[in-house]
């Protein structure tokens, strides 16, 4: 039996309405960042990462989970998919097609566990630093160009960085990655 400490990844990005699509999964630029997603998903598997850890937000999170969620059902079933939600009642309010999707997401997932009571102030923010905390790499979605604006996203990035965590980041539009080694202090 193997007793190595299994390499863990939180998959993080900024809102769906940070992107110039929005929420229009079928623009092609979306279907291009979905794609470099998956790709980058594959890499980080094949350097050895088995346990992928989204905070099940209604976008990056969503993607990156019903991506690993397929590969798990098709080619690799030791892979593993741990969802923290914010708290169990995240998605009355959304979409229904999101709602379904997110439903599908949390039955398909190999772990589950809700981080906070049902309006907890901050509580996408406590989900997104649970998994950051669990990570030993973070893959983050993000286009640094773009301002921050105090967001749960912006400052679960700051977080990740603070907590010198390795960092990939995959620009959503110029479909770029940047590494950044957890030894690495600034940008």
């Amino acid at each position: 039996m193997e007793m190595d400490k299994p390499i863990r990844c939180a998959i993080i990005g900024q809102h769906p309405m940070r992107f110039p699509w929005g929420f229009d999964e079928e623009d092609e630029s979306c279907g291009k960042m979905k794609m470099e997603l998956a790709q980058q998903i594959m890499v980080l598997r094949q350097n050895g990462v088995s346990q992928f850890l989204v905070a099940c937000d209604c976008g990056v999170g969503l993607y990156a989970a019903e991506i690993v969620n397929g590969l798990r059902a098709t080619t690799d079933h030791d892979l593993m998919l741990i969802c923290y939600t914010p708290h169990e009642e995240q998605a009355t309010k959304w979409a229904p097609y999101l709602r379904e999707r997110y439903f599908d997401m949390l039955t398909a997932c190999t772990y589950l566990s809700a981080v906070c009571e049902a309006g907890a102030p901050g509580a996408q923010l406590q989900a997104y630093k649970k998994i950051i905390d669990l990570a030993d790499v973070v893959l983050c979605v993000y286009d640094t160009d773009i301002p921050a604006t105090g967001s749960a996203e912006d400052r679960a990035l700051a977080y990740a960085e603070g907590q010198h965590k390795s960092l990939v980041l995959l620009h959503p539009t110029e479909l770029t990655t940047k590494q950044i080694s957890a030894a690495h202090d600034a940008r």
